[in-house]
């Protein structure tokens, strides 16, 4: 089964790279793959471009192939693999990127609506349609087997990183949920920035049979104590909730724990959701965290919410929940204030009117690319420097 295969392997020949993957070392994943697509679709050369960090770049994985003729990295908002990666498709370049004779396929490396990276590979110029279809199941498995490589190596983690991570940001990445998920009920997205510097912001969520449970938190201050408050507030939230703990068990608890282990002025201000899959009714704790907006029917309304005490304050304060109902078509948005205040010193913040503006004309746009674009264009408002952490949590109800 050489280079100039034309037959297309039985789509049951995916269990073999399953299984090869399984018992490859985890740093030498990229190199199994790259074999087994010369072996059974004729590959000329692959290489797998992860995303880095802030999602501006996509970084390829050093293999022991050849690699894509250009080489290098590539930017998320430029060419063909820019394309696959924001759009979530297949792109098909035929001259196979400049090289002059192969077919080149872009495919997006993704768990459920998570990109990873874009799987690109060279194939012979006279490859038949149906081999993308293949490469989609290749790029979904090593998705999977990706993210489950970070329990065994730092390689790839490392390779996402343009610099060093700050250790308040190791603490916050290392929180995180996966930062997209879909299901035919709901799309769901997050986003986090300054990448790198983070210190504490974070956001949360998980999903049962019966209901998502969502969570955004802001730690007053900056780096590595703002981490830690906003560590403690998602820990105590998550081990309640997998104890049984509906949301105001929840609160209570991250109130609670915030009071006794950081006595004194610090806090955590953050909204808590719970919402019934099958209804779309929505319970709302807002611990004096910024309002969500909502994009219904083409207008973009604040969710009227009357905001209790932040987490932390006083061990005594009792949250209350409030209703809302989410219709098919609505697009939920939660923001911390970094995103609405960014300023310069003297100058206009960012504005809850242009975050409605961008609600407005990126409604076409994925929960996960929606919020890659607000979260990059509060950046470039500020010239590239944010003095807060800026966070989007984006929920699309179907």
């Amino acid at each position: 089964m050489g280079a100039t295969r034309n037959v297309l392997p039985d789509r049951e020949v995916l269990g073999e790279l399953i299984r090869e993957l399984d018992t490859a070392a985890p740093y030498d994943l990229v190199d199994v793959c790259e074999e087994w697509l010369g072996r059974w679709l004729g590959a000329r050369w692959s290489t797998l471009l992860l995303a880095d960090y802030s999602q501006t770049v996509l970084e390829p994985v050093p293999g022991r192939g050849a690699g894509a003729p250009s080489g290098g990295r590539y930017a998320v908002r430029d060419g063909a693999a820019g394309a696959s990666y924001r759009e979530q498709r297949v792109v098909r370049e035929p001259d196979g990127g400049g090289a002059g004779h192969d077919l080149m396929l872009c495919v997006p490396v993704t768990i459920r609506t998570e990109c990873l990276g874009v799987l690109v590979v060279g194939l012979p110029a006279q490859t038949e349609d149906s081999v993308a279809d293949v490469l989609v199941d290749v790029a979904t498995v090593l998705a999977h087997v990706l993210a489950g490589a970070r329990r065994y190596t730092d390689r790839f983690e490392a390779l996402r990183r343009r610099k060093d991570l700050g250790l308040a940001a190791e603490i916050q990445w290392e929180l995180l949920p996966v930062l997209a998920y879909e299901l035919p009920v709901f799309s769901i997205a997050g986003a986090l920035e300054p990448t790198y510097e983070i210190g504490g912001d974070t956001f949360d969520y998980a999903v049962s049979a019966s209901r998502l449970t969502i969570s955004i938190t802001d730690a007053v201050g900056h780096g590595l104590r703002a981490a830690l408050l906003g560590s403690l507030a998602v820990a105590a939230m998550r081990n309640t909730r997998r104890g049984g703990g509906e949301i105001l068990a929840q609160a209570a608890a991250a109130n609670q724990h915030l009071h006794e282990q950081f006595p004194g002025p610090s806090f955590v201000t953050g909204q808590l959701l719970e919402i019934d899959v099958f209804e779309g009714s929505a319970l709302v704790i807002n611990a004096g965290h910024p309002t969500p907006l909502l994009l219904r029917d083409g207008a973009v309304v604040p969710v009227p919410l009357v905001p209790d005490l932040p987490f932390g304050l006083y061990s005594d304060t009792v949250y209350r929940t409030q209703r809302f109902t989410l219709r098919h078509g609505d697009r939920l948005l939660l923001t911390t204030d970094g995103i609405t205040e960014a300023h310069f010193a003297g100058g206009s913040a960012f504005g809850v009117d242009r975050v409605a503006e961008l609600l407005t004309a990126q409604a076409h746009h994925s929960p996960t690319e929606f919020v890659r674009q607000l979260t990059a264009a509060v950046l470039e408002f500020r010239n590239g420097e944010l003095s807060d952490d800026a966070t989007a949590v984006c929920l699309d109800w179907h």
